[in-house]
């Protein structure tokens, strides 16, 4: 299955065609302030200075202070304050 997965995704990439068509998270960042999250499987780890998300292949880790989760869904989530730094691990 994974081989699938690889070849559908080189496929993607030399097509053009967006990792949201294939159930990839899409992360959009507004400012220095405001985080949304699209096809997240779930909250790791919640606190006001770091969140961190399970992306599928990849843990999202949100560091900032005055960190609040506004909004959450299975699917989405929206995260506010003041972002200093992101990174996949």
């Amino acid at each position: 299955m994974d081989t699938a997965k690889s070849a559908l995704a080189r496929a993607a990439e030399r097509f053009d065609i967006p990792g949201e068509a294939l159930g990839q998270t899409r992360i959009t960042i507004t400012g220095e302030r405001r985080l949304f999250i699209e096809k997240h499987r779930g909250i790791l780890e919640y606190g006001r200075e770091l969140i961190s998300v399970n992306c599928g292949r990849k843990i999202l880790a949100v560091y900032g202070t005055k960190l609040d989760l506004v909004s959450m869904t299975s699917e989405e989530l929206l995260i506010t304050g003041e972002i200093t730094r992101i990174e996949f691990q």
